[in-house]
């Protein structure tokens, strides 16, 4: 394997593309994101990948693309991820049932030529030369960058025909490993794999590897990642990809920022979250006198916790500049990425805080690990968390509309992270049905909660229309957690479990 960064400038923040096959740096040269260093793994003639570049990184994310998926699979220690994402591959890639098929991957490396590659790349864009032609001409920049890379690549078949033979030989190797009462997909001789895959797109026009095949693969994958189906050929914008599971915090901020007028009277399911999240400790009294809020948006959630729990002194860590609460006798305002300002203060303040609360933020996070280990330093011993976020299936129904969504984390991954970390743990889901009398007024609320996300739909205003529904789910997970061992005399929270709770009723707002 070779890798090379196309940017960096030691942000703490890594981004890792495998990249397809006979696809070399330069295909993936347009990629960006502020706050990010971007490293591509290529050239699979070998699984020798030096793990070292990922040293020094809190934060690292893969995004694995068609054959890159199963040798990220193979080298990439699973511990070492925030988050995983596989585009239009699996980790069994020459495989009659989960991959492409055995006879088709074998003569492909048998019979390539230059005629035979430049045939490949044409199916890998879902259309004919003449087609991509007429399609080049009015397509983003990204497809038409790309489409030069490949263009004005120097192609070494004999290279590229040993990589093809390299991969079918560990895949058959790997076959006799396979134990018959075991997922079958996975890369057993591989001393790392069991990656946590987050999510994974399939894109129903792929004609290199077959749609059936990878969501059988998926479907039976350990991991239980998010499948999302997209209307695409083999080749799918990475950039898209990337930038709406890792959402710049500068872009997040101008979002809320710009809808903090109308949030209020829009925010229905984010008031109830609010409310909920209030009681959500339930019986157990408490009184913390410093308290840190993240996120604290137009203050839906602070003012009612203010109401409640009485603070003395309140510090906010918001993205833009905030107006006064003036709900505490001391009052502190933070412009910062929260993540990376409470890991800089867990460092230089440990214990300063007997409570850090966020309503409806996290799952803006890249890294909830690291956030929960940094938390738990930054509160003092018997300190706690009390905070809300989404999991999968939030906004299910704007995925017709946009399927570049953002990636939530379920439950049972929330809860193994939070238990590392805090002693006493609370974890509840809840689903909560917002209705609409019209499209636009769907796309109003969206727009004027900030929650609509920045990431371009591609389509007309009629289109948007035709397809936006009249009603949305909200799915928020309530996090309670305690620091260590509570006193004695406070039996009620002795009682707190780590155990996941019944859900809820689902009401309908």
């Amino acid at each position: 394997m070779k890798s090379e960064f196309l940017h960096k400038e030691n942000t703490g923040r890594l981004i890792i593309i495998f990249a397809g096959w006979s696809t070399a740096p330069d295909f993936y040269r347009h990629i960006s994101l502020p706050g990010w260093d971007l490293l591509v793994v290529h050239d699979y003639s070998d699984l020798d990948f030096d793990k070292s570049v990922m040293d020094g990184y809190h934060t690292v994310a893969l995004f694995a693309w068609s054959l890159g998926v199963f040798a990220a699979s193979m080298v990439i220690p699973a511990d070492k991820l925030a988050l995983a994402v596989a585009i239009n591959g699996t980790e069994s890639p020459v495989d009659d049932e989960f991959g492409i098929p055995v006879n088709i991957f074998n003569g492909t490396a048998q019979t390539l030529n230059a005629r035979n590659l430049a045939k490949f790349r044409r199916r890998m864009f879902g259309t004919s030369s003449a087609d991509r032609a007429l399609a080049l001409a009015g397509a983003p920049m990204a497809l038409v960058r790309t489409s030069m890379a490949l263009a004005e690549a120097k192609d070494d078949i004999d290279h590229l025909r040993s990589q093809l033979e390299f991969i079918a030989h560990i895949a058959k190797r790997n076959s006799k490993d396979y134990d018959i009462n075991s997922s079958r997909h996975s890369a057993k001789s591989s001393p790392n794999g069991n990656i946590n895959w987050n999510r994974v797109y399939i894109s129903e026009k792929d004609q290199i590897f077959p749609p059936k095949s990878q969501r059988k693969a998926w479907e039976r994958h350990p991991s239980n990642p998010e499948i999302v189906a997209l209307n695409e050929p083999h080749y799918v914008d990475l950039n898209r990809i990337i930038k709406s599971a890792l959402p710049a915090k500068e872009s997040v901020g101008k979002l809320f920022h710009k809808a903090l007028s109308t949030y209020d009277n829009q925010a229905i399911a984010q008031r109830t979250i609010a409310e909920h999240l209030t009681d959500f400790p339930g019986g157990v009294p408490l009184s913390p006198k410093k308290v840190l809020e993240i996120g604290p948006g137009s203050g839906v959630f602070t003012k009612l916790f203010a109401k409640r729990f009485h603070p003395e002194r309140m510090d906010f860590v918001e993205l833009y500049p905030l107006p006064a609460f003036d709900i505490a006798a001391e009052e502190n305002y933070f412009v910062a990425d929260a993540e990376d300002w409470v890991a800089q203060e867990a460092l230089a303040n440990p214990g300063a805080y007997d409570a850090i609360v966020s309503a409806s933020a996290l799952q803006w996070f890249a890294n909830p690990d690291s956030f929960f280990r940094n938390v738990a330093k930054l509160l003092c011993p018997g300190g706690f968390i009390l905070c809300s976020t989404f999991v999968p299936g939030n906004l299910k129904e704007m995925e017709s509309v946009n399927p570049y969504g953002l990636i939530y984390r379920p439950i049972d991954e929330m809860e193994r992270i939070v238990r590392k970390y805090f002693m006493f743990s609370k974890l509840e889901e809840e689903e909560l049905i917002v209705g609409f009398d019209s499209p636009q007024q769907t796309l109003r609320h969206l727009k004027e909660t900030g929650v609509g996300g920045g990431i371009s739909t591609g389509r007309t205003p009629r289109q948007l229309l035709s397809s936006t529904p009249l009603a949305l789910t909200y799915r928020p997970l309530y996090i309670y957690a305690v620091t260590s061992p509570l006193p004695k005399d406070n039996p009620s929270q002795n009682n707190l479990s780590t155990q996941k709770l019944p859900s809820p009723p689902q009401p309908k707002l």
